[in-house]
């Protein structure tokens, strides 16, 4: 993992460092998602094929929560896989 200090212009434009963007791969014209969590700012790079996992994540996260607004909820055993754990929770 590569560490660097940056900061913020007047335009609002912030500089990846290059020993960064090395690390990460990341080429000219990359495209990211800037989320801001609690006044820490994060950059998810976008890439094709990781963006459709992401977006199927997010439904199920959503619907995660429509079911504990209605009360509704299951036992997961610490021993169930990830698939298992998602077949109980998608029932």
């Amino acid at each position: 993992m590569e560490v660097s200090i940056t900061k913020i212009s007047r335009n609002g434009q912030v500089v990846i460092p290059v020993e960064v963007r090395k690390d990460a791969g990341i080429k000219p014209s990359a495209k990211f998602i800037v989320f801001n969590e609690g006044g820490n700012i994060m950059l998810k790079q976008i890439r094709q094929e990781a963006l459709r996992d992401d977006m199927l994540r997010i439904e199920k996260i959503r619907r995660s929560e429509e079911q504990i607004k209605e009360g509704r909820f299951v036992d997961a055993d610490t021993a169930m896989g990830d698939e298992e754990i998602d077949d109980l929770l998608m029932a």
